[in-house]
């Protein structure tokens, strides 16, 4: 796996369907741990809801998961909720879906359009990036090298994502996994670079690029 979409950051809006109102939430969670944790959480927070109903998918890969009716007949909550998760390939997200009861029921049908609507429409909503598997480096330059590095790292094919100085510049860069650069950032600044591999791991594209 190469990339990975998940949400930003937490999102939550409500329905009302025949009196009974829903709160969805949709948030990023990394593990099943935190995945409880969440959803501890939002039960202390709404403590007086008749249901929180959810479906998680906690890894990157998407076989990780989990999901919950929370007291709604079998099948009419948790599983739409995932159905809809599941159809959005997003990763490491958690949607969560609130009720409380208006006092008229639904039936098992209404509920399965209720619980897939309300998380549907939150996970069109929610701010969604996309992770990539790069490999990052340091990159250190002196001032006059630094400066013509930097004119011309929009052309190379690499990302810097971390810039500090001291006696000299030191540049994080960020590429494609697999793919060297080393012969790019020489041919930039017109010497042999002082350049080194740092790490592999997930980043996560710049908000200019259309992540959907």
């Amino acid at each position: 796996m190469t990339s990975f979409l998940t949400v930003k950051e937490e999102y939550s809006e409500t329905t009302v369907v025949t009196r009974s109102e829903f709160l969805t939430i949709v948030r990023h969670v990394g593990s099943e741990e935190e995945t409880f944790a969440a959803l501890a959480e939002i039960r202390k927070k709404y403590s007086d809801a008749t249901h929180v109903c959810y479906a998680a998918i906690f890894d990157r890969s998407g076989y990780a998961s989990r999901f919950s009716d929370d007291g709604e007949p079998s099948g009419t909550a948790g599983q739409p909720i995932m159905e809809a998760l599941k159809a959005s390939g997003l990763r490491e997200t958690l949607v969560a879906v609130v009720r409380w009861f208006g006092g008229i029921k639904l039936g098992a049908g209404g509920l399965v359009r209720a619980y897939s609507s309300a998380a549907s429409s939150a996970i069109k909503n929610a701010r969604v990036v996309r992770f990539e598997l790069c490999d990052v480096y340091e990159l250190w330059l002196d001032f006059a090298r630094a400066k013509k590095f930097t004119a011309a790292a929009a052309r190379l094919p690499l990302r810097i994502i971390g810039t500090e100085y001291s006696d000299r510049v030191r540049f994080t860069l960020a590429a494609e996994n697999g793919l060297e650069i080393t012969a790019a950032v020489a041919d930039a600044i017109g010497a042999k670079p002082d350049i080194g591999k740092l790490e592999t791991r997930f980043i996560e594209r710049p908000e200019t690029e259309n992540v959907r």
